[in-house]
This record gives C-alpha cells, structure tokens and sequence, in this order.
C-alpha cells in the first residue's frame, strides 16, 4: 500500500503544523527564522508512491566558507539529513522508503517529527564548529 498526499498531510494538520500546496502539488512548511537561525527554513515535502522526500532551504542564507566543503563536513557529522550543493546555495534532503506497512505512529514520529527537528537544527549548525 503507497503512502498518500492526503494521508501525510492530515498527519501535519493533527501536529498543527501548517502546510500549504505548491504549483506543483507538493507540501510546503516554513519554519520561521528565530534568534538561533535568522532565515526562514522553506521545506518541500514530497510523495511520490511509497517515497516521503524532504528538500529544504533557507532563502537568503549564504553560508561563509566553501559550500562543498561545508557541506561534506556536515555530511561526515550526521546521516540525516543530507547537506548538498544545488544552484550555489546550501540544501537539507532526505527521504523515507514506506513500501512496507508501518504505523502511523512510526510516521508520525520517525519520519514528520524528527525530520523536522533535524533540518531545523542542520541549519543551526551548519557553520559552527563542533
């Protein structure tokens, strides 16, 4: 059984999470820039059969250093999510196979909540030393 738009979406709206649909038709969430992270964090969050992506930015940020380079430190640092180089500018994206039956729970938790937190907190760290 593929996962859904719909299904996905109405996971968002139980974590009061507002999403909006792209021309596209994919959920898009914006996470507001706050003292930690002074850019908003776009994020664009993709069903494609049994395949829940993540693609996010954050328009305005210019990291200082060699994005290649950053990105790859990140990369060496944490699994999730991905750090890559897309049209000079910094992207997080990681995506979940569901061609299994798993719980709603398990979406819930695994693959909405931590994904979230995780992006949020990528950009937060992206250029710090650890």
């Amino acid at each position: 059984m593929a996962i859904d738009k719909n299904q996905i979406r109405t996971y968002f709206d139980e974590l009061r999470i507002p999403t909006r649909i792209d021309e596209d038709g994919d959920m898009v969430v914006v996470q507001s820039a706050d003292e930690d992270f002074g850019h908003d964090v776009v994020i664009y969050v993709i069903v494609n059969g049994d395949q829940l992506s993540y693609a996010a930015g954050a328009p305005g940020y210019t990291p200082a250093g060699d994005l290649f380079f950053l990105a790859n430190r990140h990369n060496c640092r944490s699994n999730m999510p991905t750090a890559v180089v897309r049209d000079g500018a910094i992207r997080m994206e990681y995506s979940f196979l569901l061609d299994e039956e798993v719980s709603k729970e398990y979406i819930i938790e695994n693959c909405i909540k931590f994904v979230l937190g995780s992006i949020w907190q990528s950009f937060v760290k992206f250029e710090k030393e650890l």
